[in-house]
C-alpha cells in the first residue's frame, strides 16, 4: 500500500507545479488591518481517522484505506483534521528538506498536493497556501479553490526574494493579507 501511495504522490506532484504563475500587486497595510481580518477555523477532528504511533489510516468509501507510515529518517506524517463539512482530510508530510500537505478525498481516494498549510476564505471554497521553501527554492503562494470535493490550483504567485513572508492571515477571491518576519503587512491582489 505504501508503494501505491508513493506512486500516486509522485504522479500527482508534477501536475501540482505545472500551473500558471500570475502577476500581482502588493500594497502595504497596517498591522490592525491585518489583525482585523479574521482567520477562518476550517478543521474538525474525525474520530474515524486512526492515528497511532508512526501510522495514519484514512478510510476511503468503497476502497482500501489509505495508510501513511512514518519513516523517521525520510518522512513523518501528521493528520491535522478534516475540512469542515467535507470529506476532505488534511495530512502534513515533513521530510528532511521539505514540507508538503496532502488533501485527501475520502469519497474518491483522490490526493491533492499543497505547498503549505491552507488558509481558507469565509466561503470555505477559496484558499491559499504559502510554502516554507528549502534553500534553493523560491517562496510561492498557491491560490486554490475546492470544486466537487477536489482542490484545483488557480495560480501561483512567486514572492520576490527580498520579501520573505511569514504567514497569510486571510483570503478573499482575488486578494489576501500576508505578514513578513519584519512585521510588515501586505495586501496582495491578483492581477
Amino acid at each position: 500500500m505504501k508503494d501505491y501511495i508513493i506512486f500516486v504522490l509522485l504522479f500527482i506532484s508534477p501536475q501540482a507545479f505545472s500551473q500558471t504563475t500570475i502577476p500581482y500587486r502588493h500594497t502595504e497595510i497596517s498591522g490592525s488591518q491585518y489583525n482585523d481580518c479574521e482567520k477562518i477555523k476550517y478543521l474538525d477532528t474525525n474520530t474515524l481517522i486512526k492515528t497511532r504511533s508512526k501510522k495514519i489510516t484514512l478510510p476511503v468509501e468503497g476502497k482500501k484505506s489509505m495508510v501513511f507510515v512514518d519513516n523517521p529518517e525520510f518522512e513523518e506524517y501528521k493528520y491535522l483534521g478534516d475540512i469542515k463539512n467535507t470529506k476532505l482530510s488534511l495530512v502534513q508530510m515533513l521530510g528532511p528538506n521539505e514540507e508538503v500537505y496532502y488533501l485527501i478525498n475520502r469519497s474518491t481516494g483522490a490526493v491533492d498536493t499543497l505547498i503549505g498549510e491552507p488558509v481558507f476564505s469565509k466561503n470555505m471554497q477559496d484558499f491559499a497556501c504559502l510554502n516554507n521553501p528549502g534553500t534553493d527554492e523560491q517562496q510561492r503562494i498557491q491560490i486554490c479553490e475546492i470544486i466537487n470535493g477536489a482542490a484545483h490550483t488557480r495560480a501561483y504567485i512567486n514572492i520576490k526574494p527580498y520579501a520573505f513572508l511569514r504567514d497569510i492571515n486571510c483570503i478573499g477571491r482575488n486578494a489576501l493579507f500576508a505578514k513578513t518576519y519584519e512585521h510588515k503587512y501586505w495586501k496582495i491582489t491578483l492581477k
